[in-house]
């Protein structure tokens, strides 16, 4: 059960572990798109909306009554409710065994969008009546966005508190065990199946990075995801090409910077293949102690060595010393021309990080904490 839609990787993989065991899975959330090929077993829509996510009555219950009829209709042993609406609402409907998925950390992610839309309306030019009126409107909403922070995070405690939670790395886990006893930990790796086909990597001559990553778009900025002036460094810089994945591929490329596009996950990994560092670039957020980056995993599982911002502790934590961290970019060219002076220690580096994570960074390896949360509730 979800607020959100299919496809969601993280919500189909925790399905495929209990259709694997033998159940019948279903899922209940947004409309699921018609092309999607899905592996449950049926899909019931419920409509979530802005207004039934901000708790209003009429909205709330409207959509309880549905959720209601959904769960009666289908009986289930367990309701695995991924993100913290779902979660509070099957609770309070309280008919059958709920545990709560929270993949964000929910009341972490609310502050971090807050701090975006404050970070935003500060630097705004309201030189003009237009702008101001929008500032006004800007103030409004960040308003309403501290109340639901409030109203959310009370929430998220009385869930951990009485609802086995799964979350996806120790850093949470570690913050939800002062709110609730039941707590278990599955990181957002891939399946074996995803990745069990690629091979070693092979050496390269050629000094190239790979950024992917989604797309900075709209007029809010996630002041965790700051990349303002990472792409210069490689325009400007002699460290190497720097190919993007997953931002389109309209935009102007470079001669050290290349964007591919919009790639399926094969096509992902195959390209990721074809170079030697992954990079998780953003600038430092007080946030990041608490986010396991999916693009960590994904580089390590293609053979890439990792450079990561300093302050993602659950990266540093789960590739050990398969890793290093950087503090700023100035810090982080330096270490981009160290790795290039040797490209034969480079190899043996990625080589090892993809050792590592062919044994240690799967999906299967964390599995049984979902039945054993599923036991618990």
């Amino acid at each position: 059960m979800s607020d959100t839609s299919l496809p969601d990787w993280r919500i189909e993989k925790a399905a495929i572990s209990s259709k694997n065991r033998g159940y019948d899975v279903y899922f209940a959330g947004k409309q699921v798109s018609s092309n999607h090929r899905s592996i449950f077993d049926n899909h019931f829509e419920i409509q979530w909306t802005s207004r039934s996510r901000n708790k209003f009555p009429i909205y709330w219950y409207s959509l309880k009554k549905h959720m209601k009829k959904i769960i009666d209709e289908v009986k289930p042993d367990i309701i695995h409710a991924h993100n913290i609406f779902s979660a509070k609402m099957a609770k309070e409907i309280d008919k059958y065994p709920v545990v709560y998925d929270n993949h964000e950390y929910w009341s972490v992610y609310l502050k971090r969008q807050l701090e975006s839309g404050v970070f935003n309306h500060n630097t705004e030019n309201i030189s003009n009546i237009k702008s101001k009126v929008a500032a006004s409107k800007n103030r409004f909403r960040n308003f309403l966005k501290s109340r639901y922070v409030r109203v959310w995070t009370n929430l998220e405690e009385d869930l951990v508190s009485s609802t086995p939670t799964i979350t996806v790395s120790n850093t949470i886990a570690a913050d939800l065990k002062k709110m609730g006893k039941k707590i278990y930990v599955v990181p957002n790796f891939p399946l074996r199946d995803e990745v069990n086909w690629i091979p070693k990597p092979e050496f390269h001559h050629c000094k190239s990075s790979v950024y992917a990553g989604v797309e900075p778009t709209g007029a809010v900025k996630s002041a965790h995801r700051n990349l303002e002036g990472f792409i210069d460094l490689f325009s400007n810089m002699d460290i190497g090409e720097l190919f993007i994945l997953g931002w389109s591929n309209n935009k102007s490329s470079t001669p050290n910077v290349q964007y591919l596009g919009f790639l399926s996950r094969t096509e992902m990994y195959k390209q990721m293949q074809k170079h030697s560092i992954g990079i998780v670039p953003f600038r430092p957020h007080w946030s990041h102690v608490f986010i396991s980056p999916n693009k960590a995993y994904e580089y390590a599982h293609a053979g890439l060595f990792v450079i990561s911002s300093n302050g993602f502790i659950p990266v540093f934590d789960t590739l050990q010393d398969n890793c290093i961290a950087f503090t700023d970019y100035t810090d982080l060219q330096a270490k981009l021309r160290y790795l290039f002076e040797d490209m034969e220690d480079l190899y043996h580096k990625r080589v090892k990080t993809y050792e590592f994570a062919r044994s240690n960074l799967l999906w299967e390896n964390y599995e049984n904490n979902i039945f054993e949360a599923y036991k618990q509730a």
